[in-house]
């Protein structure tokens, strides 16, 4: 029952970081936002499964599925802010 409480702040943060904001058009932002938010996912399990892949190849040491969940997270997070940061400033 606690376990979730230690990803909600992680989720809350990747839901935030993920909305794309159009003012002309709030059918783009729901769709921008969600097609982002799915890229994030994938990049922070692509990212976490190839972490996990480098520890069992050269330390010979493997991940629990509560740190690889929190790593996926958190590279997602990473990415979702390093992204919407280059969104609303660079554009």
């Amino acid at each position: 029952m606690q376990a979730w409480k230690e990803y909600l702040s992680g989720v809350i943060l990747l839901i935030f970081l993920s909305i794309r904001y159009y003012p002309q058009s709030l059918e783009r932002t729901l769709i921008e936002s969600l097609r982002f938010l799915g890229a994030v996912i994938l990049y922070g399990l692509g990212f976490a499964y190839l972490f996990k892949w480098a520890l069992q190849q050269f330390l010979r040491r493997g991940l629990s599925r509560d740190q690889f969940l929190r790593i996926a997270l958190w590279a997602g997070v990473i990415m979702a802010l390093g992204e919407s940061l280059r969104h609303y400033f660079y554009h």
